[in-house]
C-alpha cells in the first residue's frame, strides 16, 4: 500500500511541475491542459533525463532524475511567467484563479485518476500469472527495464546481446525506470505499478479530450453552464469508450459457451479458435474456457486463396485487452502520449479559430499595422514557426518534443499523429477563412508536417543514431479482404455512432444551402478515395513484384521469400486476378469505409454558397445565429465538430489502409500493421464517438426530430452494453474471482517456482556492480531462458535470439555467437571453453537447471560426441564457484 501511495505522490509531483507550462501551452482548450499535465510532466522529465544521460551531462540515477524534475519545473514556471506578459493573455485567468473557478473539474479529474489507478492496482495484484507465466512479451520488457536500470548512461545496454545497446524504441522503459528508481521499489513491483499508472493516465487523458471537445463546442452563452456540466459527464463516457470498453467478441464468447447456437454459425463467423473452444453450459466461459479472453484480440481471420487461415493471423488488440494482459509493450507505453498528441491537435485547431489568436487575419496570414491601417503580410509558407505560431518558437519546440517522443515510444505512431496535428492546423485555417481550399494552405500544412518530422528526428537523434529495425518496406495485401462481420465485431459501436453523426450533421448542413451540393462533394470525395486506394494498391503491387524480379535477375541466389509470401506464391498476374476476384466477391467493408470517408470529407470541406467574405467572428465563435444553429449548426462548422470528423477520417483511413498494404517485417504477413493501425484507430474513433453521442443527443432533435434522437440513444445503449460484456467477464476471469493471493511483485512466480535461479539473481543484484558480461543458456521464443540477464540487467552473450532478430532485422550476430556458446557449454576441454569465454569478455558463467537442459539438448544433436557429466566437470575442476544453491552454481571466469 505504501508503494502505491508513493507512486501516486510522484506522478502528482510530475504533474505539478508541468502544470504552469501546460496551462500556457493548452491555453486554447477549456481545461487549459489540466487533464494532460501529468502525462506532459512525465514526458518532459524523461526526455531531459534521457537527453542528459545520452550526452553524459548527467547520469541515469536518482540524482539525474531529480535534476531533470527541477529543470522541468523551473522551465515550466519561467514560461508561465513569461507568457503572462503577452498581449493575447490580457484578461485571461491566472493559474490559481482558474483552479478555483474550475474546482469541480479539478476534483473530478483527480478522483477519476485515483480511482482508475487503484482499480488497476487491484487487478494487477490479483491477476493470475505474472511476468513469465502470463504470456505475452513481459520477459522481454523486464529485460529492457533492468538493462536500463543497470545503465549509467544512454543508450542502455542490451542485456540479451552483450556489447550492444538496445535497438528498440525504449523511451517507455526509461519512464518505467524513472518511476521505479524514484520510488525505490523492486523492478518487478515497478513493472506492475506502471501498468496501473498507464491505465490511469489513459483514463484521465481520454476524459480530457472529450471534455474539451464538448466544453469548447460553440453554443449560446446562456447554455455554457449546462454545457460544462455535460462535458464532465460525457468526458467520463470518453474514458469508458477508450480504456474500459471492449469489442463485441465477449458477446460471441458467451453465446458459444452456452452451446445453444449451431456449429454452422461459428464456422461462418469464423473468429479464430472460437468454434473449437470448450463450452461451460453457461454464458460465462469460466475456467473451462481457459484464457478465453485472449481471442478478443484475434477476431480477424485472414485466409489465403485456398480458404485456409494464414500462418500468422492479424492482431486486433484494443486498450482494455492490452491493460488486462499487462504487457508493458510500446503500443501501451505510448497510449497516454498519443492522447496528449490528440489534445495538442485540438489545441492547435482551436488556436486557428480563436478570436484571441494574435496578429493574423482570417486566412491565417500575419497582419501588421502601418500608415495604411492593418494589412495582411503573408509569411513564407515553408516557415511554420512564422505561419502557424506567429514566431512563437517555444510552442513549436514543445510540440516537437511531445510529437517526436512518439517515434521513440512506438515508432508506428509518429507519422499518424504528425498527420493529425498538421491536418488539424489546415482544417482550422480552412474553417476560419471560409476561402476555397488553395495551394498555399496545402503547402503550409505540408511544411508543418515536414518541420515537425525533421525537428522530432533531430530532438531524438541520439536514439535514431543507433536504431535498426526489421522493417523492410511496403508489401501489398493481396489475400481476401477483411469480412465486414468481423470488422463490426471490432468496431461496431463506433461505426454506428459515426454513421448517425455524419448523416445527421450533413442533413443539417444541407438545409442551409443546396442539398445537391452536399451530395456532389460527397460523391467527388468518394471517387477520389476509391481512385487513391486502387492507384496506390496498383503501385505497391507492381513495385513489390518489380523488386522481386530485379533481385532474381541480379542476385539469382537470393530468393525473396517475403514477396513470395505476400503474393501467395503466385505470379503478379495470378495474384492480381485472385485478389480482384476475392474483393469483388466481398466488397462490403470497402464500400462501407470509403462511403464513410467520403462523408467525412464532405463534412470537412462543404460549405454553402457565400460571397467568399469571411464571416463575422462573433458568428464564427459565439454561435449567436440561433436560427442557423437550429437548422443544423451555425456557420462555419464548430471547431469541435471539425476535430471529431478529423478523428473519424484518420481512424477509418487507418483501418482501411491495411486492406491494401502492410509494412514488411520478419513475419511476412500483415499481423503487426493491423495491430498498430487498428489500435490507434480505436483511440481516435472512441474519442470521436463519445463526442458524437453528445452531439446526437443535443443537436440531432432539431434536425431529424425526437424519434431519431431516442432511437439513436436506444441502439447506442444496447451496443455499449453488449460491448461491456467482454471487459466485465474478462476482468473477473483475469483475477480468478479474487480467489488468488494478492501480490504486486511481477517476479514472485519466478522466485517461488525457481528458487535456485532466484537466489542467484538476488546474489548478483546484491554483489555485482557495473555491467560485467555473463553467460547463460540462450533461448528461442518465449522460453524460460535468458532469465538471469532478464532479472539482473547484466548482459549475457545471447538471450532470446529471435527477438534480437526482430529488433535488429538481422540474425548475423546471433549466428556468430550460437556456435561458440554451444562449444563453451558442451566441450570437455576447459582451455577451449576459457579461450571462447575471453573472446566474449565473459566474467561469470551460469550453470543451473536450464543450462543442463541446454547442454543435454545440444549433445543429443547428430554428430555430437559430448555428454552432460563431462561437460559440467570442466567447470567444477577449472573454475571458481562464487555462488551455489541447489542446482544453481555461478562460476567466476579465471
Amino acid at each position: 500500500m505504501t508503494d502505491v501511495l508513493l507512486w501516486w505522490v510522484i506522478i502528482q509531483l510530475f504533474g505539478l511541475a508541468a502544470l504552469p507550462l501546460s496551462f500556457r501551452l493548452f491555453r486554447w482548450l477549456p481545461d487549459r491542459g489540466y487533464t494532460f499535465a501529468k502525462s506532459l510532466g512525465l514526458l518532459l522529465v524523461s526526455y531531459l533525463l534521457w537527453l542528459g544521460a545520452s550526452s553524459y551531462l548527467i547520469q541515469n540515477n536518482t540524482a539525474g532524475i531529480l535534476v531533470a524534475l527541477l529543470v522541468t519545473g523551473g522551465l515550466s514556471l519561467f514560461i508561465y511567467i513569461w507568457r503572462q506578459k503577452r498581449p493575447e493573455e490580457e484578461g485571461q485567468p491566472t493559474l490559481p484563479s482558474f483552479l478555483v473557478e474550475n474546482r469541480n473539474l479539478v476534483i473530478l479529474v483527480e478522483v477519476l485518476f485515483t480511482l482508475a489507478f487503484v482499480l488497476w492496482v487491484v487487478l494487477r495484484a490479483y491477476a493470475a500469472g505474472k511476468i513469465m507465466s502470463a504470456g505475452g512479451e513481459k520477459f522481454m520488457e523486464i529485460t529492457f527495464l533492468n538493462g536500463i536500470l543497470r545503465s549509467p548512461n544512454f543508450p542502455p545496454l542490451d542485456a540479451w546481446l552483450s556489447g550492444f545497446s538496445i535497438s528498440y524504441y525504449y523511451f517507455g522503459y526509461v519512464m518505467i525506470g524513472i518511476m521505479t528508481r524514484l520510488s525505490g521499489v523492486a523492478a518487478g513491483v515497478g513493472f506492475e505499478l506502471y501498468d496501473a499508472l498507464l491505465f490511469a493516465l489513459t483514463v484521465q487523458g481520454s476524459f480530457g479530450v472529450v471534455y474539451n471537445l464538448i466544453a469548447g463546442s460553440r453554443r449560446l452563452k446562456s447554455e455554457r453552464r449546462a454545457r460544462t456540466t455535460q462535458a464532465l459527464g460525457y468526458g467520463l463516457l470518453g474514458s469508458l469508450f477508450v480504456a474500459l470498453m471492449g469489442n463485441l467478441e465477449g458477446l460471441f464468447e458467451g453465446l458459444h459457451s452456452l452451446g445453444i447456437i449451431p456449429a454452422w454459425f461459428w464456422e461462418w463467423i469464423n473468429i479464430p479458435d472460437l468454434a473449437s473452444a470448450a463450452t461451460s453450459g453457461s454464458f460465462y466461459p469460466g475456467d473451462a474456457g481457459g484464457w478465453w479472453w485472449w481471442r478478443g484480440s484475434r477476431v480477424l481471420a485472414d485466409l489465403d486463396f485456398s480458404g485456409k487461415l494464414v500462418t500468422i493471423p492479424p492482431i486486433s488488440e484494443f486498450p482494455f485487452f492490452s491493460f488486462l494482459l499487462g504487457d508493458n509493450h510500446p503500443h501501451v507505453l505510448g497510449l497516454p502520449f498519443v492522447i496528449l498528441a490528440i489534445a495538442l491537435a485540438l489545441n492547435l485547431l482551436r488556436r486557428q479559430t480563436s478570436d484571441r489568436r494574435p496578429q493574423t487575419d482570417d486566412r491565417g496570414l500575419r497582419t501588421v499595422e502601418g500608415d495604411a491601417g492593418i494589412t495582411a503580410r503573408p509569411a513564407a509558407w515553408w516557415n511554420p514557426i512564422a505561419t502557424v505560431f506567429e514566431g512563437d518558437w517555444v510552442t513549436f519546440v514543445i510540440y516537437a518534443v511531445a510529437l517526436g517522443a512518439l517515434g521513440f515510444l512506438n515508432t508506428w505512431d509518429l507519422p499518424i499523429y504528425l498527420a493529425l496535428v498538421s491536418l488539424a492546423y489546415g482544417a482550422g485555417v480552412y474553417a476560419r477563412s471560409r476561402q476555397p481550399l488553395d495551394r498555399d494552405l496545402i503547402l503550409r500544412t505540408g511544411a508543418l508536417f515536414v518541420a515537425w518530422l525533421v525537428s522530432g528526428l533531430a530532438l531524438y537523434a541520439f536514439f535514431y543514431a543507433g536504431f535498426s529495425s526489421q522493417a523492410g518496406g511496403i508489401l501489398p495485401y493481396v489475400f481476401p479482404p477483411t469480412r465486414l462481420p468481423q470488422y463490426l465485431i471490432q468496431f461496431g459501436p463506433f461505426i454506428f455512432v459515426a454513421i448517425c453523426f455524419l448523416a445527421a450533421y450533413l442533413i443539417g448542413r444541407a438545409r442551409q444551402g443546396n442539398p445537391r451540393s452536399v451530395l456532389n462533394v460527397a460523391l467527388k470525395g468518394w471517387g477520389w478515395i476509391v481512385a487513391i486506394c486502387l492507384g496506390f494498391y496498383a503501385l505497391v503491387l507492381i513495385g513489390a513484384r518489380l523488386l522481386y524480379a530485379l533481385s532474381q535477375a541480379f542476385q539469382k541466389l537470393i530468393v525473396d521469400t517475403g514477396v513470395n509470401v505476400a503474393f501467395g506464391n503466385l505470379s503478379l498476374a495470378e495474384a492480381v486476378g485472385a485478389s480482384l476476384k476475392a474483393r469483388l466477391l466481398n466488397p462490403w467493408l470497402f464500400i462501407l469505409l470509403t462511403l464513410l470517408l467520403a462523408l467525412c470529407i464532405a463534412a470537412l470541406l462543404w460549405r454553402p454558397a457565400s460571397t467568399g467574405e469571411a464571416a463575422p467572428r462573433e458568428r464564427i465563435h459565439a454561435g449567436a445565429a440561433k436560427g442557423a444553429d437550429e437548422a443544423g449548426g451555425a456557420q462555419p462548422a464548430a471547431s469541435s465538430d471539425i476535430f471529431a470528423f478529423l478523428l473519424i477520417l484518420i481512424g477509418l483511413a487507418l483501418t482501411l489502409s491495411v486492406e491494401f498494404f502492410y509494412l514488411r517485417d520478419i513475419f511476412g504477413y500483415r499481423m503487426n500493421t493491423v495491430f498498430k493501425f487498428y489500435f490507434q484507430g480505436w483511440v481516435m474513433l472512441a474519442c470521436a464517438s463519445a463526442y458524437g453521442v453528445w452531439w446526437m443527443l443535443n443537436r440531432s432533435e432539431r434536425i431529424l426530430g425526437p424519434v431519431v434522437k431516442w432511437s439513436f440513444l436506444s441502439v447506442s445503449v444496447i451496443l455499449v452494453l453488449l460491448a461491456m460484456i467482454y471487459p466485465t467477464m474478462a476482468f473477473w476471469s483475469r483475477v480468478k474471482g479474487f480467489t488468488t493471493q494478492p501480490n504486486l511483485d511481477g517476479t514472485s512466480e519466478i522466485a517461488s517456482g525457481n528458487p535456485d535461479d532466484w537466489a542467484a539473481i538476488e546474489w548478483l543484484n546484491t554483489n555485482v556492480t557495473g555491467a560485467p558480461v555473463i553467460l547463460e543458456a540462450p533461448g528461442g521464443l518465449y522460453e524460460y531462458y535468458g532469465r538471469i540477464s532478464a532479472f539482473t540487467g547484466l548482459p549475457t552473450v545471447l538471450g532470446w535470439a529471435v527477438h534480437e532478430e526482430q529488433w535488429r532485422g538481422s540474425y548475423t550476430e546471433q549466428g556468430l555467437r550460437q556456435p561458440d556458446i554451444a562449444t563453451i557449454f558442451t566441450t570437455h576441454d576447459a582451455n577451449d571453453a576459457l579461450e571462447l569465454l575471453k573472446k566474449w569478455q565473459v566474467q561469470y558463467v551460469i550453470v543451473g537447471a536450464s543450462e543442463k537442459t541446454y547442454i543435454q539438448r545440444v549433445c543429443d544433436e547428430p554428430g555430437r560426441t559430448c555428454n552432460l557429466t563431462a561437460a559440467l566437470r570442466k567447470f567444477e575442476t577449472s573454475f571458481t564457484p562464487v555462488f551455489t544453491q541447489g542446482q544453481m552454481t555461478i562460476y567466476a571466469v579465471p
